[in-house]
C-alpha cells in the first residue's frame, strides 16, 4: 500500500455547486459566498484501490470528504493484528481532531476501492467556524458522531458472533445509499473482531436460512431486515 499524491486539482471543487460543503452538515449553514470561498481553496484527488490517505500518528491537517468510494480506518496491535475502526463511504466526513491543537491521527485511512476525496484545510476551516451559528453546528456534529462511536462499541460488546454480524450488517446498511453491501471477508472479520474463517461460517448459515445473498465475491443484500434484528438482539 502506498501514499498517491497524484490527480491532485486544487481548486477544482469550485465548480461541483457546493456538494462537498452541502454534504457537511456543519459547514452547509453558510452563506453561499462562504461556501465558494471555501471550496476554492479545497482540494480535490483521487486514490487508488490501496492508496493510503493518511497514516497513524500524521497530523491532522483537513477534514477529508469522500466524494465516492470506501475508506477503511485502521490499527495494528503488537501482534501485527488489523483492528478496523470504521468504514466510510460516500458522503462521509472524517474531520475527527480537526479542532484540537497538534492533534495527530489515532489510525491510518486505507482505500477499499477507487476513491474520489476532497480536502478542506484546518487554517480555512477553522476561520469558517468563527460563525457562532456553524459553532453550534458542530456541537451537533460531534454528538451525532458519538452517537456513532457508542453503535459501534455496542456490535463490539455482543458476545454471540452470529448476534455481532448480523449487527454490523445492519450498521453498514443503514449507513449506505446502495442495496448491496461490498465488503471483504477479512474487513468485515477486522469491524467486528472476529477471525475470517468465523465470519465466513456465519455469513454461509445466514444465506442458507435465506437473511442474506452473496452477490459476487464482496457484495451482500440483505433479503429479510427483520430476522436481522433478530439475530442481533439474541
Amino acid at each position: 500500500m502506498k501514499f498517491n499524491p497524484l490527480c491532485e486539482k486544487p481548486n477544482q471543487c469550485e465548480n461541483c455547486q457546493n456538494r462537498c460543503i452541502q454534504n457537511l452538515a456543519f459547514l452547509s449553514g453558510l452563506p453561499e459566498e462562504s461556501q465558494i470561498a471555501l471550496m476554492k481553496k479545497s482540494v480535490s484527488r483521487i486514490h487508488q484501490k490501496g492508496d493510503i490517505v493518511f497514516s497513524q500518528g500524521e497530523k491532522v491537517d483537513s477534514i477529508t470528504i469522500i466524494k465516492k468510494g470506501q475508506v477503511k480506518l485502521n490499527t495494528y496491535d503488537t501482534e501485527g493484528r488489523e483492528k478496523i475502526i470504521g468504514i466510510f463511504a460516500d458522503n462521509d466526513t472524517i474531520w475527527e481532531g480537526i479542532f484540537q491543537k497538534d492533534s495527530t491521527y489515532p489510525y491510518s485511512a486505507v482505500c477499499l476501492t477507487e476513491v474520489n476525496l476532497c480536502r478542506i484545510y484546518k487554517k480555512d476551516i477553522e476561520e469558517a467556524v468563527s460563525n457562532p451559528s456553524v459553532a453550534l453546528s458542530v456541537m451537533n456534529m460531534l454528538s451525532a458522531k458519538l452517537h456513532d462511536a457508542n453503535e459501534r462499541n455496542i456490535i463490539l460488546s455482543m458476545s454471540e458472533p452470529m448476534a455481532r454480524i448480523a449487527a454490523f450488517l445492519l450498521y453498514r446498511y443503514k449507513r449506505s445509499d446502495e442495496s448491496v453491501i461490498i465488503l471483504k471477508l477479512d474487513d468485515i472479520a477486522g469491524s467486528v473482531g472476529l477471525r475470517s474463517e468465523t465470519v465466513s461460517r456465519y455469513i454461509s448459515k445466514m444465506v442458507k436460512a435465506g437473511y442474506i445473498e452473496k452477490i459476487g465475491q464482496s457484495g451482500i443484500r440483505i433479503l429479510d431486515l427483520d430476522a436481522l434484528r433478530s439475530l442481533s438482539e439474541n
